[in-house]
């Protein structure tokens, strides 16, 4: 018997359509709502199990000529590891593993470098293990253009993660060649009035920005990393509405409206009126549940909108910016006073020691538990964008104050600068409290701090002894947690030891994961830039040194 990995429970439509899965009985939620006939579940305990006494019998019986001798250099493994990969997770854990029992492992055996990246990339940001995949829409999308830009551009950003895990010149260099080969591809397709409109363009057009955040050095990355995404939108007006019936397409288009999001809301420039037409195209024909997303990114186009007027100078009277902005912040706050239970978290105490908690490896004394990566970064985003709208208030408090001569608002405008600082807070709070997860940490039942991987930990109190937990660290928790790390740490309420554990926590999903532009923000904040520079004009110039 050879354990096959950790199956999926999901029922076959759910898994076949790559839906989140309630797992109840005698029907999901989601064959419910499609008012279909649920499949059913498999039997896990006998997926988890293959028998194959057979094949020992018959490795054993081989005759000894035909054997290859164990002092071969590089030994060629039975089953190569493939360059597409399983269409859900409980496939791809027992490929792995039957791989692992049809091969013999010899202590000389080489992988090709790039199928080892590939799978890193895989198992940390495609499939995402027990918390979902991040870019699980690359799977159709490799699988059906084995030779295209999609490849080329998934594969320089498999070695360059690898590269900057390993601190391997070699591996760059190979991920550089990759990257200009998905390059050139990719502008060729660009030139064919229909291949530029595929899932699989617009899909290598994205990992090509990915590339730049993995191999970010200095302040020209984000120049190229701007012009990737500006190229992606420029995609999405041509596709049009189109692609929202596609799951792929729909995918694409979602993660695409978040990237640009940031980048506008950072440089203060006006949203974009593709990504708000197309939302509100899709907002009625998305499955309930996941209506909130399209709301919280419609309410968020607005603070964006508002930022660009402060910037323009179309808006200049403090009074008119408080106003604006505690509209903003309200519609905000109401929208997610009732979130549907798939997008709520739950907030988990640490253990109390002598009175004091366990480890300093989390901020604070609790840390949220989510359903799914896409949650907590929906929460993130929602946070962040309060933030931004608390320093706006703050701001135009003073600037009033300087303007006023009178002493009779002053209760009032200290008393709202003292609110907008407390809420500032307990959203900075909420962002670090969603790290552990992010990262793939929890305290388990005993009591012990777990993680995915040992030495995992992150914080001020790194002489805690970590164990393996049910957790499974991805990049995907590390990527999308930077920006609002990266707000929560440039906020003016930020003392000197909360900056110290943010950057750390940035050096972290740097180090670990390969993700340069984390260094980059650590950087940020232990120089105490402000964080809106790091998508301006004026940071290009500066290089970065990690």
């Amino acid at each position: 018997m050879v354990y096959r990995g950790k199956p999926s429970a999901a029922c076959e439509r759910c898994r076949h359509r790559r839906l989140k899965c309630d797992y109840r009985t005698p029907s999901c939620t989601q064959c419910i709502r499609a008012d279909v006939s649920c499949p059913g579940y498999r039997n896990l305990l006998e997926l988890k199990f293959k028998d194959q006494s057979k094949e020992v019998v018959r490795n054993y019986r081989l005759p000894a000529s035909k054997k290859r001798p164990a002092s071969t250099s590089t030994v060629e493994p039975q089953t190569s590891i493939p360059t597409g990969i399983p269409r859900d997770s409980d496939d791809f854990g027992a490929l792995c593993c039957e791989k692992t029992a049809l091969s013999i492992p010899r202590a000389n055996l080489v992988y090709p470098e790039q199928e080892i990246a590939r799978s890193y990339l895989y198992a940390n940001y495609i499939i995402g293990g027990p918390r979902c995949g991040h870019m699980s829409y690359l799977l159709p999308l490799i699988e059906r253009s084995r030779n295209s830009a999609v490849n080329a551009a998934v594969s320089a950003v498999a070695l360059a993660a690898l590269a900057n895990i390993r601190l391997s010149p070699k591996t760059m260099l190979k991920a550089q060649q990759e990257y200009t080969t998905a390059l050139s591809k990719t502008n060729l397709a660009l030139k064919d009035p229909s291949m530029c409109k595929t899932d699989g363009i617009l899909a290598a057009v994205v990992m090509l920005g990915m590339f730049e955040v993995m191999t970010c050095t200095d302040g020209s990355f984000i120049d190229r990393w701007v012009n990737h995404m500006e190229g992606a939108t420029k995609l999405i007006e041509l596709r049009g509405s189109a692609q929202l019936s596609r799951q792929e397409g729909l995918d694409l288009f979602t993660q695409l409206r978040a990237q640009v999001g940031i980048i506008r809301i950072y440089q203060e420039r006006y949203s974009s009126s593709v990504f708000t037409n197309l939302t509100e195209d899709i907002h009625l024909d998305r499955n309930p549940d996941d209506q909130i997303i399209d709301q919280l990114f419609i309410a968020i186009t607005r603070l964006t909108d508002f930022c660009a007027n402060i910037k323009n100078r179309h808006i200049v009277e403090p009074k008119e910016i408080i106003g604006t902005a505690l509209k903003i912040d309200a519609e905000l706050v109401s929208l997610m006073i009732s979130v549907p239970p798939l997008w709520r978290y739950d907030t988990v105490k640490v253990p109390m020691l002598d009175g004091k908690p366990i480890t300093q490896a989390f901020w604070g004394n609790s840390y949220h538990i989510y359903h799914s990566i896409y949650a907590s970064s929906m929460w993130n985003n929602y946070r962040s964008a309060r933030i931004i709208i608390q320093e706006l208030i703050i701001n135009a408090v003073k600037d009033l104050e300087s303007i006023t001569n009178d002493n009779i608002g002053y209760p009032q405008r200290s008393n709202l600068t003292n609110q907008a600082r407390q809420t500032c807070l307990q959203l900075v709070e909420d962002i670090c409290a969603s790290v552990p997860y992010n990262l793939g940490m929890e305290i388990e039942d005993s009591g012990h701090l777990g993680s995915s991987a040992p030495g995992a930990s992150v914080g001020h109190g790194l002489d805690i002894g970590a164990t393996l937990s049910s957790f499974q660290i991805t990049g995907a928790g590390g990527l999308t947690i930077m920006w609002p790390l990266l707000v929560a740490g440039n906020s003016p309420i930020a003392c000197g030891d909360l900056r110290k554990w943010i950057a750390i926590c940035l050096d972290k999903i740097g180090h670990s994961m390969g993700i340069n532009q984390a260094l980059a923000m650590s950087k940020l904040i232990q120089d105490g830039v402000q964080s809106r520079v790091f998508l301006s004009p004026e940071y290009q110039s500066q290089p970065y040194k990690s």
